[in-house]
Protein backbone atom coordinates (compact mmCIF):
# COMPACT_ATOMS: atom_id res chain seq x y z
CA UNK A 1 0.00 0.00 0.00
CA UNK A 2 3.08 2.42 -0.46
CA UNK A 3 1.45 5.10 -2.67
CA UNK A 4 -2.41 4.58 -2.08
CA UNK A 5 -1.76 4.05 1.39
CA UNK A 6 -3.16 7.73 2.04
CA UNK A 7 -6.17 7.54 0.24
CA UNK A 8 -7.31 4.10 2.66
CA UNK A 9 -6.46 6.60 5.57
CA UNK A 10 -8.24 9.67 3.72
CA UNK A 11 -11.40 6.91 3.63
CA UNK A 12 -11.12 6.03 7.01
CA UNK A 13 -11.01 10.07 7.96
CA UNK A 14 -14.47 10.35 6.50
CA UNK A 15 -16.51 7.64 7.72
CA UNK A 16 -14.69 8.29 11.21
CA UNK A 17 -16.15 11.87 10.60
CA UNK A 18 -19.41 10.81 9.66
CA UNK A 19 -19.48 8.45 13.08
CA UNK A 20 -18.59 12.26 14.99
CA UNK A 21 -15.06 10.13 15.98
CA UNK A 22 -13.27 13.10 16.09
CA UNK A 23 -10.19 12.28 17.85
CA UNK A 24 -9.92 9.01 15.55
CA UNK A 25 -10.48 11.20 12.34
CA UNK A 26 -8.29 13.57 13.20
CA UNK A 27 -5.63 10.67 13.24
CA UNK A 28 -6.46 9.48 9.99
CA UNK A 29 -5.99 12.61 8.54
CA UNK A 30 -2.53 13.05 9.98
CA UNK A 31 -1.81 9.63 8.51
CA UNK A 32 -2.94 10.64 5.30
CA UNK A 33 -0.79 13.70 5.00
CA UNK A 34 2.56 11.95 6.38
CA UNK A 35 2.04 9.10 3.83
CA UNK A 36 0.80 11.47 0.78
CA UNK A 37 3.88 12.24 -1.67
CA UNK A 38 2.40 15.30 -2.56
CA UNK A 39 0.31 17.71 -0.35
CA UNK A 40 -3.41 17.19 -0.72
CA UNK A 41 -5.61 20.45 0.88
CA UNK A 42 -8.73 18.23 1.56
CA UNK A 43 -6.52 16.96 3.98
CA UNK A 44 -5.18 19.77 5.91
CA UNK A 45 -9.19 20.55 5.74
CA UNK A 46 -10.29 17.28 7.52
CA UNK A 47 -7.70 18.19 10.27
CA UNK A 48 -8.54 21.74 10.54
CA UNK A 49 -12.68 20.38 10.67
CA UNK A 50 -12.04 17.88 13.11
CA UNK A 51 -9.69 19.74 15.52
CA UNK A 52 -12.06 22.77 15.71
CA UNK A 53 -15.27 19.92 16.65
CA UNK A 54 -12.43 18.30 19.38
CA UNK A 55 -12.06 21.99 20.76
CA UNK A 56 -15.97 22.61 20.51
CA UNK A 57 -16.17 19.18 22.61
CA UNK A 58 -13.78 20.26 25.13
CA UNK A 59 -15.63 23.61 26.00
CA UNK A 60 -19.21 21.94 26.22
CA UNK A 61 -17.05 19.08 28.40
CA UNK A 62 -15.83 22.38 30.76
CA UNK A 63 -19.07 24.35 30.76
CA UNK A 64 -21.13 20.51 31.76
CA UNK A 65 -19.05 20.40 34.74
CA UNK A 66 -18.88 23.34 35.99
CA UNK A 67 -22.06 24.68 35.87
CA UNK A 68 -24.17 21.71 35.56
CA UNK A 69 -22.29 19.53 37.94
CA UNK A 70 -21.73 16.55 35.15
CA UNK A 71 -18.45 15.00 35.03
CA UNK A 72 -18.71 13.40 31.68
CA UNK A 73 -20.52 14.15 28.40
CA UNK A 74 -19.44 10.66 27.36
CA UNK A 75 -22.57 7.81 27.42
CA UNK A 76 -21.32 5.20 29.70
CA UNK A 77 -24.58 3.41 29.16
CA UNK A 78 -25.97 3.57 32.36
CA UNK A 79 -29.34 5.22 33.49
CA UNK A 80 -27.22 6.30 36.73
CA UNK A 81 -24.53 7.46 35.21
CA UNK A 82 -25.93 9.35 32.09
CA UNK A 83 -29.14 10.72 33.35
CA UNK A 84 -28.41 13.82 35.44
CA UNK A 85 -30.79 16.10 37.65
CA UNK A 86 -30.51 20.22 36.48
CA UNK A 87 -32.30 23.17 37.53
CA UNK A 88 -33.29 25.29 34.64
CA UNK A 89 -31.45 28.12 36.07
CA UNK A 90 -28.02 26.06 36.11
CA UNK A 91 -29.29 24.50 32.30
CA UNK A 92 -29.89 28.34 31.42
CA UNK A 93 -26.61 29.87 32.57
CA UNK A 94 -24.90 26.55 31.01
CA UNK A 95 -26.58 27.47 27.55
CA UNK A 96 -25.65 30.63 27.93
CA UNK A 97 -21.94 30.36 28.81
CA UNK A 98 -22.37 27.75 25.22
CA UNK A 99 -23.79 30.43 23.12
CA UNK A 100 -21.59 32.66 24.25
CA UNK A 101 -18.43 30.63 23.14
CA UNK A 102 -19.70 30.11 19.79
CA UNK A 103 -20.08 33.52 19.34
CA UNK A 104 -16.54 34.38 20.41
CA UNK A 105 -15.19 31.73 18.41
CA UNK A 106 -16.73 32.96 15.18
Amino acid sequence: MATAEHLDYAEEAESAERAEAWPQALALWQRAIATCPVEQPAYAAGVGRCQRQIDVNAELASIARRVLQVPTLDARNSDRLDFHEVSVWELLKGLRLAYRAGQSSR
